[in-house]
């Protein structure tokens, strides 16, 4: 072979090695910029489902007929109470939601879904209402109970004293529902270390350290984080895999632990029919990652619908708005 020749032999393979390593770093920095607008959109349905929640939950509190049901120890009405309630509140929301009312000492009231549980004592899985009891404010977060939910919980205020709380929980259906409007698929996963807890996700799928909370989740994107393990998604907060990529978003309860894990699913079609849209995207990219800062800095602050509650005193003043006590 000829030096000349050689000399370009050195150059063709120079000019492949370098454009596959920019090609490779596009394609990290492009899968980078669809993290962040994935990301942002599951932060931004978390947020619409705790605003409805929390509303839901501070006016079935404030209902006085409810209060007296368990002022008067009448479990029976607080049931049929909550479930006209909860069906009227269905329609307008266009989704499934549970509601609860436990006394003072963690024991079940009333259930809008159906009363079998009534007189059941929930402390031992709820330590996160221990801190309620004593601040007398209202929490909202997703909470490893029996199982992992997001809850709305708000205490029942009689008198200056708490005489219950009244709690609205939602899974994970209307999320699900929400994301596949986008060709997303959703899986959550709760932390195994709370299992003692989450009793009733005992029977569910595990990936490694992680149990699966989602009853309907999709069995194959399942069973492909059981082979391949789930410690490079975790580790590094996404994961490319055959024929899907895998984005995580930490779940997070009321004292800031993480407690489990969003997985959100793309398909690989969906990715390129985003990247033959690339150029026109980067406006959106910019946009998304700004209202990701926003987003970011206002659940720093807590959750946006506590904006009125920042002490007791307001927290106090909201209710007797809501009473007419205060115009």
């Amino acid at each position: 072979m000829k030096t000349y020749q050689k000399y370009l032999s050195l150059l063709l393979i120079a000019i492949f090695i370098l454009g596959s390593y920019f090609y490779l770093q596009n394609q990290k920095n492009y899968i980078s910029k669809v993290h962040t607008v994935l990301i942002n959109i599951l932060n931004k349905q978390i947020e619409n489902e705790k605003v409805q929640a929390f509303n839901f939950a501070f006016a079935l509190s404030q209902n006085e007929t409810l209060q007296n049901s368990l002022k008067n120890n009448n479990a029976k009405k607080g049931y049929k109470i909550l479930q006209e309630h909860m069906h009227a509140l269905e329609i307008f929301s266009n989704s499934k939601i549970h509601a609860q009312i436990l006394t003072k000492d963690f024991v079940i009231f009333a259930r809008s879904w159906d009363n079998r549980d009534a007189g059941v004592s929930v402390k031992k899985n709820r330590p996160d209402l221990q801190g309620m009891q004593k601040s007398k404010r209202p929490h909202l977060s997703f909470e490893a109970a029996r199982k992992l939910v997001l809850i709305a919980s708000i205490p029942i205020i009689s008198d200056e004293k708490i005489i219950g709380y009244l709690e609205v929980i939602q899974r994970f259906k209307s999320l699900k529902k929400n994301l596949a409007n986008y060709d997303m698929n959703l899986l959550v996963l709760l932390n195994s270390k709370y299992k003692q807890q989450a009793i009733l996700l005992k029977n569910n799928p595990k990936i490694e350290n992680m149990i699966v909370a989602d009853n309907e989740a999709n069995v194959e994107h399942i069973a492909y984080l059981q082979k391949v393990g789930i410690s490079k998604l975790l580790n590094n907060g996404k994961l490319e895999g055959e024929h899907h990529f895998y984005f995580l978003r930490a779940i997070l309860n009321n004292n800031g632990d993480n407690i489990g894990s969003f997985v959100l699913i793309v398909s690989r079609k969906k990715l390129e029919l985003f990247s033959a849209f690339e150029s026109e995207l980067d406006s959106f990219f910019t946009y998304a990652r700004k209202d990701l800062y926003y987003s970011i800095n206002n659940n720093n602050n807590k959750t946006d619908v506590f904006s009125c509650f920042e002490d007791t005193d307001t927290y106090d003043n909201q209710i007797n708005i809501s009473r007419g006590k205060i115009k």
